[in-house]
């Protein structure tokens, strides 16, 4: 019989994660609570009986440890939607146990004692996860019959659902399976971050915002709201600002005769979690890079000046004509970037 522990989200949960860790090294099954009722885990060997099992995963840098080839796409899906009810398949020639056809399947199911059991099991090497499609406990113990060793019993789950599966490659993703995770905001996950830093996020930076969309926009032909469909989020952000601020009026009236809208613009701070999102971090001087390096020398792309070598200087207190060259600089550089994000 398999030990039953009741979880409760008061409890010091160490005891637990290291039964889980336990139970996993000596070769039997646990089921866990998670988003598509109650998902078991298992060691590759083990004599698990069920549909379409998929590695478990923290993100991107985990599954490429495991020997998959992980798409940029894949990348951003696994750091910016997990943990969901979402399994992502990506192309690998290894000899992976969730390998089905050339593609590997990779899962972090959201529930947050997967947030404590993935670190833990790390040591004991790949780790294969399904979902039973079983609403409580007992009914996903009886599903696995011997091979369970430790069932965590969360009372009575929802499982009307299944996890929404996603192919992605080299040239894109295609939904294979639909399911919780809605396929809007799979295409909105998916889509490629650009963020460009000045200091106070109210002259510069949106001015390079701005024009940016204009231009992914008049190359794609599509508007400005239609970007995130078409694979583009264009942010800004500032190294010293509370956040809030509009856009200063000369910015917004030298924008407008570029044809972009600065006027809904509110300004706000960089922070880790902006810069780990985006895809390419620009700046507008050395400082801002500094800045950026040493508040969060890990966190997202190595950032890089919009100038090529050139800092930009800020027009912030002069006239309408400083604004002007500003924001034809700003324009040149960008129409030199722009072949990097959209093919002619």
């Amino acid at each position: 019989m398999p030990t039953v522990i009741d979880w409760s989200p008061i409890v010091d949960p160490s005891e637990l994660v290291r039964q889980t860790r336990d139970t996993l090294a000596s070769g039997s099954a646990v089921v866990l609570p998670g988003d598509c009722g109650y998902a078991a885990l298992w060691r590759p060997g083990t004599a698990i009986d069920l549909l379409a099992p998929a590695l478990l995963a923290w993100g991107p840098d985990e599954a490429a440890a495991l020997g998959a080839n992980i798409p940029t796409v894949a990348r951003r899906l696994m750091v910016r939607a997990w943990s969901a009810p979402l399994v992502i398949e990506v192309p690998t020639t290894a000899e992976l146990p969730a390998n089905t056809n050339g593609f590997a399947r990779f899962r972090y199911p959201e529930h947050s004692l997967f947030d404590l059991v993935i670190p833990a099991v790390a040591e004991l090497g790949p780790i294969l996860v399904a979902d039973t499609g079983d609403t409580t406990a007992t009914a996903a113990a009886e599903r696995l019959k011997q091979a369970v060793g430790l069932v965590v019993d969360a009372g009575a789950r929802a499982a009307d659902t299944r996890p929404t599966v996603v192919r992605a490659t080299d040239t894109g993703y295609t939904i294979t399976e639909a399911g919780a995770f809605p396929a809007e905001e799979i295409e909105r996950l998916a889509a490629r971050i650009i963020l460009f830093v000045c200091t106070g996020n109210t002259c510069r930076s949106p001015l390079a915002e701005g024009l940016a969309k204009k231009l992914l926009a008049d190359r794609l032909g599509c508007t400005v709201s239609e970007l995130p469909a078409r694979g583009f989020w264009v942010l800004s952000a500032g190294v010293a600002t509370y956040g809030g601020s509009r856009a200063a009026v000369e910015a917004c009236e030298v924008a407008a005769e570029y044809g972009a809208d600065l006027n809904a613009h509110a300004s706000r701070p960089v922070n880790a979690q902006l810069l780990l999102a985006a895809d390419d971090v620009i700046a507008m001087t050395q400082g801002h890079l500094h800045a950026i390096r040493a508040r969060y020398p890990d966190a997202g792309p190595v950032p890089r000046l919009l100038c090529g070598t050139e800092d930009l200087d800020d027009p912030i207190g002069a006239g309408p004509a400083v604004y002007r060259e500003c924001a034809e600089t700003i324009f040149r550089h960008l129409e030199r970037i722009l072949p990097e994000w959209v093919v002619s």
